[in-house]
């Protein structure tokens, strides 16, 4: 039921996107989306280990048809989502990037950045070079064992500043999660402190829904109004008040993959917030599991190779500029 539910909204979402997007035709339109793309392994052997479930022989099996499955699958997913830059998180390491770009139709560039991450899960940056040009990338610590990947370029020539993040797990205690998110927002108060004006793009899988305690608290998503003298609003977050979410935990849908942008896109000269969504095509969503019947079509469930896409649904937000 719940499957169904977000199937319906998010396509009914489509739709008004796409009239937007025609009204909009005259003026220049970006889309910037996020995707977890669930536990993206190549099978090489790491030197420093963290992926011996994804080798060959390995507790998963994973082969060269298994990967080639996944990049095929990741692909469709990036190419029909069509965005001009997108965050990914759960990348294990650069081969794989670089893997990826090479099965996408859609030419982009790539920024990858290893994080360090026990599990070898890391962050990257696919774009277009014809929208966006960057001049800046490192990994920023945020109080987790997850560094966060930051990108400054320009977008059209607009100057932003684009975050990339992946917060610690719910299989981890609430505090190393909080303490990150924490940290990740001050790191944004940081960044907005030097530059009023400056147009910040948070992107990412936060591992907490808007309903969250700390993410009220610090990323304010249960407030309607936009406070201007915050540095961040949330444009999909009332989607979750509504139960459409990107994630399903507990056999509920949560909005944990999300994004947000400084308030200098609601006015003003230059690119300017239009709409968001979470992106879904119905070969995404599981039709064969009973127990996942309409929940994203995942890699692996329980330790069981279903050969899907992924545990997580992607979300977008589209700027337009006259």
């Amino acid at each position: 039921m719940y499957g169904f539910r977000i199937f319906v909204r998010t396509v009914l979402l489509g739709v008004l996107l796409s009239v937007a997007v025609c009204v909009a035709s005259a003026r220049e339109v970006v889309k910037i989306a996020f995707y977890n793309v669930e536990n993206f392994y190549d099978t090489i052997p790491d030197p420093a280990g963290g992926d011996t479930e994804y080798l060959p022989g390995g507790t998963r099996n994973w082969d060269t048809e298994r990967y080639s499955a996944k990049l095929t699958n990741i692909a469709r997913v990036l190419d029909e989502l069509d965005a001009d830059v997108a965050g990914l998180a759960e990348i294990e390491n650069e081969t794989a990037v670089r893997d990826l770009v090479m099965t996408l139709r859609t030419d982009y560039n790539y920024i990858y950045l290893s994080g360090g991450d026990s599990r070898g899960m890391s962050l990257a940056v696919l774009y277009k070079g014809d929208k966006f040009v960057p001049d800046t990338a490192r990994l920023v610590g945020i109080a987790s064992s997850r560094k966060a990947l930051y990108v400054r370029g320009e977008l059209y020539g607009e100057r932003v500043d684009v975050i990339v993040c992946h917060m610690p797990s719910q299989m981890n205690a609430a505090r190393y999660r909080d303490r990150g998110l924490a940290s990740l927002y001050g790191y944004v108060e940081y960044l907005h402190g030097h530059d009023r004006d400056a147009r910040i793009i948070l992107v990412g899988d936060f591992n907490a829904d808007p309903a969250d305690r700390i993410m009220k608290r610090r990323f304010h998503t249960a407030e309607v109004a936009v406070d201007g003298r915050r540095p961040l609003f949330a444009p999909l977050s009332q989607l979750a008040a509504h139960g459409v979410g990107s994630y399903v935990y507990n056999n509920r849908w949560l909005l944990y993959d999300n994004i947000f942008l400084s308030t200098r896109f609601l006015g003003g000269d230059g690119f300017r917030y239009l709409d968001s969504g979470i992106f879904l095509r119905p070969w995404m969503l599981d039709n064969e599991t009973v127990s996942r019947k309409g929940y994203p079509f995942r890699t692996f469930a329980g330790g069981v190779y279903l050969g899907g896409y992924s545990d997580h649904l992607p979300v977008f937000v589209l700027l337009v500029r006259d």
